[in-house]
């Protein structure tokens, strides 16, 4: 049986994930165009191209800093900033890799780095690799710094190609 805890975790994540879009799909109708925020997605125009002959399954991976030790509220929600960052990213220059996410359960998974050094070398590799990305930076209201880097979502692409980039890292 789960752990409330780990439950609470869970819900939070997707209640934020659906906040998060709900409110970018908003501020899109007012003005046509996205709000600036407090993320850095990288441009992968091309890798649907890359990616097209990879087929299997796809997924997206969270990337989180275990050094700040984030309450666990606060690392849902950051995850949530940066699944929806992600997403919205890929619509833009990954739709082919985002309907074949959509299409294969959408699968998210939450991985820990030790340090902000080791979440930019996964987040600059990531980027060499084609890969759709999204760096998450927190305003600072709440537990941490402004600006700290909290969170590094990579994808949704193909599973071999996020692995090739995150494979080596530990579950959250």
């Amino acid at each position: 049986m789960l752990d409330t805890s780990v439950i609470v975790g869970i819900s939070a994540t997707i209640v934020s994930f659906a906040v998060g879009y709900a409110v970018a799909r908003a501020s899109r109708s007012k003005n046509g165009r996205p709000e600036p925020s407090e993320t850095e997605n990288s441009n992968s125009e091309g890798s649907d191209k890359i990616f097209a002959d990879m087929g299997g399954e796809y997924k997206m991976v969270l990337v989180v800093r275990n050094d700040l030790k984030m309450g666990k509220g606060k690392i849902a929600a950051q995850c949530g900033h940066a699944a929806v960052g992600a997403f919205e990213s890929g619509l833009r220059n990954t739709p082919t890799a985002v309907r074949k996410w959509q299409n294969s359960g959408q699968a998210k998974i939450a991985l820990k780095v030790d340090s902000e050094v080791a979440l930019m070398e996964i987040y600059r590799t990531a980027k060499a690799n084609k890969l759709n990305c999204c760096l998450i930076r927190d305003a600072g209201r709440t537990q941490i710094e402004p600006n700290t880097k909290t969170v590094l979502a990579v994808g949704p692409a193909p599973i071999v190609a996020v692995d090739s980039v995150t494979g080596h890292l530990k579950l959250l």
